[in-house]
């Protein structure tokens, strides 16, 4: 059953479609950007307090990647474990600001650093261009640690959506390549499977605020027709081997239509055995780990999944 926030939540999306808002997917891409980054921003919870922020640059595969770093409270000088975190948003939306709250929260919480990258997005740069800068900022902050002020032996991966996909993309993609792997990845509600429709594609296609025609509408933008469905990049779910991979907090909600190839992708891990900590939340929505301002459920799983990332690291959460 729906929890009482969530389903005033959705009751008062469909009331502002009834009155006469657009509803995503009938918009161009530009303009649909720009109203849903604004009100996703204005969707989380008012953004604590942190030691420091900082914006910066570095050259990427195809021009530059900006960031955004975050220092907790109480950190102490010198470097520190680091989570990179890939925002979501159907690789078509969303950007850094559109989750500022979020990763300052998890920085606090968590006692890490947060760096969240601000990656190209589709139409104007389909698949594989985000994943790609993904993984070039995943490779670029490790490999100069030291400018970042990053612990090179904590650094972890993680991200909402079509972050939580590129952030196992980028542990598969350096476990396969023979390189240094993140430390740790942190999978919210990821999109893991992109050859078939799960269970929960089905049964949660409307109504549920991540619809089956707002997905056909990021899909349409990101992947180009005739692409290979079954590309690890855009289906990690189809990995021969997990075995290996980084340990993992996987997490998912209960109304999901990607509920079902995030359980499946912890259960894969466990089976290859990876450690891993999976969590449902089975009375909420897709997106609500950064739609903080109305549903508690999501501060909740932000604070859980900075305490899972701060054990791993031995840091001590707050």
């Amino acid at each position: 059953m729906l929890d009482a926030e969530t389903r005033f939540l959705l009751d008062l999306m469909d009331k502002a479609v009834a009155n006469g808002r657009p509803r995503l997917e009938t918009l161009p891409y530009k303009e649909g950007r720009t109203g849903v980054d604004k009100m996703s921003e204005d969707s989380e919870a008012d953004p604590p307090e942190v030691a420091s922020v900082g914006d910066g640059e570095f050259e990427g595969p195809r021009g530059l990647i900006t960031f955004r770093a975050y220092r907790p409270h109480g950190a102490p000088a010198g470097p520190l474990p680091t989570l990179i975190y890939y925002h979501g948003g159907g690789f078509v939306i969303g950007n850094i600001a559109t989750h500022d709250s979020t990763c300052r929260r998890l920085a606090n919480k968590s006692r890490c650093q947060v760096i969240s990258i601000d990656y190209r997005l589709a139409p104007e740069h389909p698949f594989p261009a985000p994943i790609d800068d993904g993984i070039a900022a995943f490779r670029h902050i490790r490999d100069n640690a030291a400018s970042f002020g990053v612990d090179p032996t904590r650094l972890a991966v993680g991200g909402d959506s079509a972050g939580g996909q590129m952030a196992a993309v980028v542990c598969q993609t350096c476990r396969d390549a023979g390189e240094a792997m993140p430390a740790f990845q942190m999978l919210i509600y990821p999109a893991t499977d992109s050859s078939k429709e799960s269970g929960s594609r089905k049964s949660f296609a409307e109504g549920y605020f991540l619809s089956k025609a707002l997905m056909d509408w990021f899909w349409k933008a990101y992947v180009p027709a005739g692409t290979d469905l079954a590309d690890l990049r855009l289906s990690p779910l189809l990995a021969k081997d997990l075995a290996g991979l980084p340990p993992a907090f996987v997490l998912t909600a209960g109304y999901d239509p990607l509920r079902d190839e995030g359980r499946a992708y912890a259960d894969r891990l466990i089976d290859a055995g990876v450690k891993t900590t999976y969590v449902n939340y089975p009375g909420t929505i897709h997106g609500f780990f950064s739609l903080t301002r109305f549903l508690k459920q999501g501060i909740k799983a932000n604070d859980e999944a900075a305490a899972v990332l701060a054990a791993h690291f031995g840091q001590t959460s707050c």
